[in-house]
């Protein structure tokens, strides 16, 4: 009878070790497996923000060799030009109200409808002047352009410059404009988290890219 006590008791005990083992298994196997997705997706992350710091950097050379060449082709610009703060012989700004550029009834700043003035105002993509700007990447808005002075949402902004901005939370957005920031010299482009005082509106992500930084603008270097 004690023998058989003894033999119960060993064959609960082999069972309950093999439990605890059993147990142990489960757990390394759900810790791996966290591993594993929290790796996978931090490889995809990184993936997609190289994909994106390379889109990014693609389409403001174009932009920025597209106004270039304007300026380089086109040196004499418009004479008739008036308008106040404007930087001579680079685009206007497509929404500009100035009396040389009435013809052209645009009433936002995207880079699309830019126009050399020194060419009869021949559009820079899409148009006379025969350069292609592909879409803008996806989860962006599309590229934007300013040429002049003006205060807004905190800065002074002097000079030509364009912009693109995000306003989705995939962190990988920031992570590939800051990529793209690392690709140009200092001042020439600026990576900015909006918070409505420093020329970037808040729950955006913007980045502007510099042709002429002038004096007078207040957003420090980044």
């Amino acid at each position: 009878m004690k023998l058989c006590c003894n033999f119960l008791m060993g064959a609960r005990s082999e069972k309950g070790g093999a439990l605890i083992y059993i147990l142990i298994a489960i757990a390394l196997l759900a810790a791996l497996t966290s591993t594993f997705m929290n790796s996978g997706g931090q490889g995809a992350r990184t993936q997609n923000a190289f994909k994106l710091a390379a889109e990014l950097n693609s389409q403001a050379r174009v932009v920025r060799s597209a106004i270039q060449d304007c300026i380089l082709r086109y040196p004499q610009g418009h004479d008739a030009i008036a308008e106040s703060n404007y930087n001579d012989p680079y685009p206007l700004n497509p929404d500009s109200s100035d009396a040389a550029y009435s013809a052209f009834d645009v009433t936002n700043r995207t880079v699309e409808e830019l126009r050399c003035p020194g060419a009869a105002y021949g559009k820079l993509f899409g148009g006379t002047l025969s350069t292609f700007l592909p879409p803008q990447p996806n989860l962006m808005e599309p590229w934007t352009y300013f040429n002049g002075e003006e205060t807004a949402l905190g800065e002074t902004f002097d000079g030509v410059y364009f912009q693109i901005q995000s306003t989705k939370s995939d962190p990988f957005i920031g992570e590939s404009m800051q990529k793209m920031n690392g690709l140009f010299s200092p001042c020439e482009v600026d990576y900015t988290v909006g918070d409505n005082t420093n020329g970037c509106a808040t729950g955006a992500q913007c980045l502007r890219v510099w042709v002429i930084r002038g004096a007078n603008t207040t957003l420090a270097c980044s």
